[in-house]
């Protein structure tokens, strides 16, 4: 077994265990307001070296969710950014039935991808818009990228304050981080939403669809085709 598979093992089953501990038990489940959005976290942990990628979803708590990925064009430190999204919106349900498989990427680019795990909250109508127009805007002008102050992470928490809503941990301030895979346990809250349902979720890794499509799975080396380069740095 080489040392990164051993790595990745590591950082996954670390990760389950926090999610475990944190996920509200089906009993403790807040009513979901009709009307109101659901806003996702969702993490590819093994992505850029084993730090993680994060990647907004948001929509309708009814409805479908559409999916925002910021990352680098390149591995400079910083570089051009770009947006991968969803190929088609899809559920929440439909997310966890494919348990994290998400087909990715942009016109003429799309790949199998899988995410983790994600944490999830519920938010008023006017704050989910206000995220989803804000990650839109991105979209058709995605800036420059910085791994250290402006990557993945900080353009969901970018998103979310355009709904005024923000990710807190233990001591109920914001996140002191700018690695994906260490937010995932570091958030224990938010302000401005709720948590939707299990609030932290988990997504087993099983195989990729068969599609045709290149592939992002969780062990190192496993890729098949090109990844892009949110998953190289």
């Amino acid at each position: 077994m080489s040392l990164g598979t051993v790595d990745t093992y590591l950082t996954r089953r670390h990760a389950r265990r926090v999610q475990r501990e944190q996920a509200v038990p089906e009993r403790d489940w807040a009513p979901v307001p009709a009307g109101s959005y659901t806003l996702l976290v969702l993490f590819n942990l093994m992505a850029a070296f084993d730090e993680g990628h994060a990647i907004l979803a948001v929509g309708p708590s009814a409805g479908d969710l559409m999916t925002y990925s910021y990352y680098r064009r390149g591995n400079a430190l910083k570089a051009p950014a770009s947006m991968a999204c969803l190929r088609e919106p899809e559920t929440f349900a439909a997310l966890r039935r494919a348990s994290g498989w998400i087909v990715h990427g942009n016109p003429g680019n799309w790949w199998n991808e899988h995410v983790d795990c994600a944490v999830a909250l519920t938010a008023p109508s006017k704050a989910g818009r206000a995220v989803a127009d804000y990650a839109e805007g991105v979209k058709a002008a995605p800036g420059t990228y910085d791994l250290v102050t402006h990557n993945c992470l900080a353009f969901v928490e970018e998103a979310l304050a355009a709904g005024g809503v923000r990710l807190t941990t233990v001591s109920g301030a914001g996140l002191r981080t700018f690695v994906p895979k260490d937010a995932f346990e570091a958030v224990t809250g938010a302000t401005g939403a709720t948590p939707f349902r299990e609030w932290k979720y988990w997504f087993d890794d099983v195989p990729a669809p068969d599609d045709g499509l290149r592939t992002i799975g969780d062990d190192p080396g496993t890729e098949r085709g090109d990844a892009p380069a949110a998953h190289r740095g």
